[in-house]
């Protein structure tokens, strides 16, 4: 099927990002025909007012002002410009809390830390509460996931010897994963490998020192 462009919205955080490192959401319509038409029912709709393909982007742990196209002095994120150029720019958005796992709870359920409880990461995720995917298939979308979540299960819906209770690696209810990409990150470094890269046996993320500007 043919992508339609998406318009991007780059939210700048002053506090921790609540987020996905490295992931990205693709939600479709279940119900396509073909790359122009959609099936409603018994109406099919032609490309000129079917449902529109949304691509949510987060990346965990990104200051607000870790942007080049804000001026940054030092980091380059061209990508991440070009998205911001053809889009909006909140200059003034905050996470609803932090660390990661408990600001993407939020992100995701629409609910603030003190209502949804998962305070902590590793936290479990009350399977009570609905979330930004589900609803998603209530209106006849397919959230694809690209990346990880870490949604800790909720264990009241599992036996207790259950292997999904033992890694606080979860997948959002109601995403299908395309590419789950758990805290080894084997797929991710395999890519890498594939394209040339030098990887490094332990930590990937090394420092890098030698950068222009770097002694200033």
């Amino acid at each position: 099927m043919q992508w339609s462009s998406p318009t991007a919205v780059v939210m700048q955080t002053t506090i921790q990002a609540a987020a996905i490192a490295l992931a990205f959401i693709v939600i479709v319509p279940l119900d396509v025909v073909d790359p122009g038409m959609v099936r409603t029912g018994n109406r099919v709709r032609t490309s000129m007012d079917r449902p529109i393909n949304i691509l949510f982007i987060t990346a965990d742990q990104w200051r607000g002002e870790c942007l080049s196209g804000l001026g940054h002095p030092c980091l380059k994120t061209p990508r991440l410009d070009a998205l911001a150029q053809d889009g909006v720019t909140f200059r003034r958005h905050y996470s609803q809390a932090t660390p990661c796992g408990p600001g993407r709870a939020s992100l995701y359920t629409g609910m603030y830390l003190h209502n949804h409880r998962s305070v902590v990461n590793g936290t479990p995720l009350d399977a009570r509460h609905t979330n930004v995917a589900l609803e998603a298939r209530k209106a006849g979308y397919d959230p694809v996931l690209f990346g990880y979540t870490d949604v800790s299960a909720d264990p009241r819906q599992f036996h207790p010897a259950d292997p999904a209770l033992r890694s606080y690696e979860g997948i959002l209810p109601g995403m299908r994963p395309e590419v789950w990409m758990k805290n080894d990150g084997l797929a991710w470094l395999a890519d890498l490998k594939a394209k040339g890269y030098d990887i490094p046996k332990g930590e990937v993320f090394r420092p890098q020192t030698d950068y222009p500007g770097a002694d200033v």
